[in-house]
Order: C-alpha cells, then sequence, then structure tokens
C-alpha cells in the first residue's frame, strides 16, 4: 500500500497560527571557589551548572589524597 502525501496549498499555511515562546531564563552562575589552606591562596572558578560545580569539588577533593599533607578546599557558592 502506498501512502500519497497531500501537498500544503497557501490556504492552510496561512491558516497555521505561530505562537511566541516565553523569554527563557540564564542558568545562575555558580562560583566554585578553591582555596589552600596552608597558604592561603585560592582560585575561582565560574560555571553556569551545579553538576559542573560538585564534579570540580569532587576532584579536588581527590587531589587531596594525592597531595597530603597539603589540603585544598572547595566552597560552592552562588
Amino acid at each position: 500500500m502506498i501512502v500519497e502525501k497531500k501537498r500544503l496549498t497557501a490556504e492552510a499555511m496561512q491558516s497555521q497560527v505561530a505562537l511566541q515562546l516565553p523569554p527563557r531564563h540564564m542558568l545562575a552562575l555558580v562560583n566554585v571557589v578553591i582555596k589552600n589552606v596552608l597558604n592561603g591562596l585560592h582560585i575561582k572558578v565560574v560555571v553556569a551548572n551545579n553538576q559542573v560545580a560538585v564534579q570540580v569539588c569532587a576532584v579536588v577533593y581527590a587531589i587531596n589524597t594525592i597531595i597530603a599533607p597539603t589540603k585544598l578546599t572547595c566552597r560552592i557558592a552562588t
């Protein structure tokens, strides 16, 4: 069985309605602050996703196991 497609007429296109989408809100930027407790050095990483911020802190804490006794801290702030 062959299905034949109907052509779209100009009248059918004119009868269609276009709706405007509401404005999208940008994601809030999240600051990840990594600090070296020993000497007070710190770096701020700005990301737009909470999951990325959590992953960055997970890496910081993994690095702590390698560079002991130096301790790095990680704080997520908005």
